[in-house]
């Protein structure tokens, strides 16, 4: 596999022009269903599995757990924000720094799964009491520079789900589905 194709096996996040009130709810649902996933391709894996990198020099299958949990924590405390707060600002991590802690390459990856299904669960509760009016709200993103309705911040979610759920699979070998 080519290194573009290992890097974004579901291709690059590209935002939308516009995002329709039934595609928000199809993304709310998708992202219910992202913990049961982690947890079912994660299922009995060994610690030598969880070594397994899906190309050279890449996040391990422990470091890319830890990190999906991670950034989706900050991804409900985005929403938190942007609809609370006037010009509010994306909250980031160094996610390269962040995955090269003793405790992302050494924590067992059900801390990570248990963490995961529980912000999911609040995460989408929250998503399902806004409004229409409340997804135009959003954020400005210092990393990607640019400003992020909450329609896109859920479009994004769901891709960062997938796009890692895929390097999991591709470092345990699993077929793409």
């Amino acid at each position: 596999m080519e290194l573009q194709a290992l890097q974004y096996p579901i291709g690059k996040w590209v935002p939308q022009e516009t995002h329709t009130w039934e595609e928000i709810q199809e993304k709310i649902a998708l992202l219910k269903t992202i913990p049961a996933k982690y947890k079912e391709v994660s299922a009995e894996l060994s610690e030598e599995d969880l070594l397994k990198q899906y190309r050279e020099g890449s996040w391990s299958v422990r470091q890319i757990i830890h990190h999906v949990a991670d950034m989706h924590v900050l991804y409900f405390v985005r929403f938190k924000h942007a609809l609370t707060e006037v010009n509010s600002e994306a909250v980031v991590g160094k996610v390269d720094a962040w995955a090269n802690l003793e405790e992302a390459k050494s924590a067992p990856i059900d801390f990570s799964l248990t963490l995961l299904a529980g912000v999911h669960q609040r995460w989408t509760y929250l998503l399902e009491q806004m409004t229409e009016e409340d997804f135009q709200k959003g954020f400005y993103h210092p990393t990607r520079k640019m400003y992020m309705t909450l329609k896109d911040a859920v479009d994004i979610g769901v891709w960062h789900s997938q796009h890692h759920l895929a390097h999991i699979k591709i470092a345990l070998g699993i077929a793409q589905s």
